[in-house]
């Protein structure tokens, strides 16, 4: 059932983009803060990061439970709709389509405002103006948003149904909103900064290493080996949210994956390329992983 609720989410995402709209979170900000207006402020850190998380995950659960006493197919129903809207707002590969098209078409004012778009989960900083660093910003967009929108939201769906899927999103949301303002949600509390940061880092330490890893068998699977053994990562994660340890392994493997690391493109004809074979690695990616679940379903059937 895991297998048909992603097939049809995934369906849905690219044959209805006007839902974006309806799978906004620009709500989490304003939720975190009246969570916390009802708390001492010695408790703005680890038991207000899970009441934030746990309220949603238990309402979700609840549903759940509900629907399939009633009716196995309205819980199936259901499971997609929570899937469906945790892979929101928007898809930063379709988006990086659309600018490589407006580049094509020479309309620079509209490929400059999807650029800022789609970095703008990751940054508040103004883009260089220089074409390499716009096309490496992009590049290390997409290869970080497949793992942080897609592929983990996935991997936790399998594990834990709807709620893991809520629960990875969510928690990508805040460490996204520290990472656009140089700050977490709570603007002044170290200790919840803390908290998300480490959620986040326990969270997405397995889906980053299986993301890396179909990065690397879907593109020069040798040279992003090397990179793996040569480059080792460090196991801890600091309170610094703007480099998390597992984007750092994403980039470096990605990257190595498609060698940019050592043959880095030199015009915009050569940029545009990369960013286009930064796609592909990622469109493959997922498949691959949804080849792997449908193995997995039919080796649970046939035993």
């Amino acid at each position: 059932m895991s297998l048909l609720a992603i097939l049809i989410s995934l369906i849905l995402k690219k044959l209805l983009p006007p839902m974006h709209r309806l799978r906004s979170f620009t709500w989490i900000e304003s939720y975190c803060q009246w969570i916390h207006a009802r708390l001492a402020s010695h408790r703005h850190g680890i038991p207000s990061l899970l009441i934030i998380v746990l309220l949603p995950l238990i309402g979700i659960a609840t549903v759940q439970y509900l629907l399939n006493d009633l009716l196995v197919f309205l819980g199936f129903i259901f499971s997609i709709i929570v899937l469906t809207y945790s892979l929101g707002p928007k898809d930063k590969r379709q988006r990086a389509h659309e600018y490589l098209d407006a580049e094509e078409r020479g309309d620079n004012n509209n490929a400059e405002s999807i650029l800022q778009d789609i970095v703008s989960c990751t940054t508040s900083a103004p883009l260089q103006e220089d074409k390499p660093s716009r096309a490496r910003a992009l590049i290390e967009c997409v290869l970080i948003q497949t793992h942080e929108q897609l592929l983990a939201i996935l991997f936790w769906f399998v594990v834990l149904g709807p709620m893991g899927a809520a629960l990875y999103r969510l928690t990508v949301e805040l460490q996204q909103a520290g990472q656009r303002s140089g700050k977490t949600v709570e603007t002044d509390n170290a200790e919840f900064r803390a908290a998300v940061v480490r959620l986040h880092y326990l969270l997405a330490w397995i889906p980053s290493r299986l993301t890396a890893l179909s990065y690397a068998v879907m593109g020069n699977f040798v040279h992003a080996l090397h990179a793996w053994q040569d480059a080792p990562f460090e196991e801890t994660e600091t309170n610094d949210d703007t480099n998390p340890q597992s984007h750092r392994l994403l980039l470096r493997i990605g990257q190595a994956s498609l060698q940019l690391d050592n043959h880095p493109p030199q015009d915009d004809s050569q940029h545009n390329n990369a960013i286009r074979e930064t796609l592909e690695l990622c469109g493959r990616s997922l498949v691959a992983w949804i080849t792997v679940l449908a193995l997995m379903t039919l080796a649970g059937w046939a035993g």
